[in-house]
This record gives C-alpha cells, sequence and structure tokens, in this order.
C-alpha cells in the first residue's frame, strides 16, 4: 500500500512551489505591462532556478506515483482510501488550477510581446525618403526604397 502521508506531503511541497512559480509569473507578466526590460531580463535566472525545480518535481512526481499503481494524480486520488482520498482531490484541484493559472498567463505575455515587437517591426520598416527637392516621404523599407536614387 503506498505511503499516503509521503504522498500528500509530497504534494503540499509540489503545490508551495506553483504558488511561488506563479507569483514570479504574475511579476514577470507585470515587468512585461510596464516595458521594464531590464528588470525582466534580470528574472531570467530566477524564472530558470524555478524551472530547474519545476523539473526536479516532475521527477520525483513520477517515481512517487510508480508504486501507487495510479499513472495519475488524478487517478491515484480516486484509488486511495476515502481519508486521503479528499485531501489528495483537494490538492490534484488546486494544483491543476494553478498550472492552469500560470499557462494563462504565460499565453497573456507572449501575446503582448508579440503584439509589441511586431509593432517595432513596422516602425523600423519606414524610413524617410528625400527627393531631389528637399521633400520628405515615409516609404517601407524595402531594398528599392532604400538603393532609390543611389
Amino acid at each position: 500500500m503506498p505511503d499516503y502521508k509521503k504522498i500528500i506531503a509530497f504534494f503540499d511541497e509540489y503545490i508551495a512551489h506553483y504558488r511561488a512559480f506563479l507569483n514570479f509569473e504574475y511579476l514577470k507578466l507585470d515587468m512585461i505591462n510596464h516595458d521594464r526590460i531590464e528588470q525582466l531580463s534580470d528574472s531570467l535566472s530566477s524564472e530558470q532556478a524555478l524551472i530547474m525545480k519545476t523539473n526536479s518535481l516532475e521527477s520525483r512526481r513520477i517515481k512517487l506515483l510508480e508504486g501507487t499503481g495510479a499513472d495519475t494524480f488524478a487517478e491515484l486520488a480516486e484509488k486511495a482510501p476515502a481519508d486521503f482520498g479528499k485531501r489528495l482531490s483537494e490538492q490534484h484541484e488546486e494544483l491543476s488550477a494553478l498550472i492552469y493559472k500560470i499557462k494563462e498567463l504565460n499565453d497573456t505575455a507572449n501575446i503582448i510581446v508579440s503584439e509589441r515587437l511586431k509593432k517595432i517591426q513596422r516602425k523600423t520598416a519606414e524610413l524617410d525618403v528625400y527627393d531631389g527637392k528637399g521633400t520628405v516621404k515615409r516609404e517601407h523599407a524595402a531594398k528599392p526604397a532604400i538603393f532609390k536614387n543611389v
């Protein structure tokens, strides 16, 4: 029989990690929203550490489930005795909600960054082109525009 107390303790640790990860994601989104590029860049090592810990915890989770006869956390909660199953189900719901929210924040951040990059590309793709009379005209920075009058 699986050591459900050990499993519950592990998932408490796992959930605490994902709470910290979620807090980081909120901070990262705030940095993106307020164009704090330098601060965002500085936070990469923190993000990398969170990802490495996530990978380590995931490896531990897989090993922990191997001896239970369950393939997933949800299945383990269903198979567990009632007193442990209720707690495991609660943990599963909380963990799922945390992971979903992290994914949602990441998707939002990716959309914001992508849109800003498109905007920058559009702006940098425009050139002021001068004709021989001193008139300025804005053109797209295609090769013909760049080499026009050269």
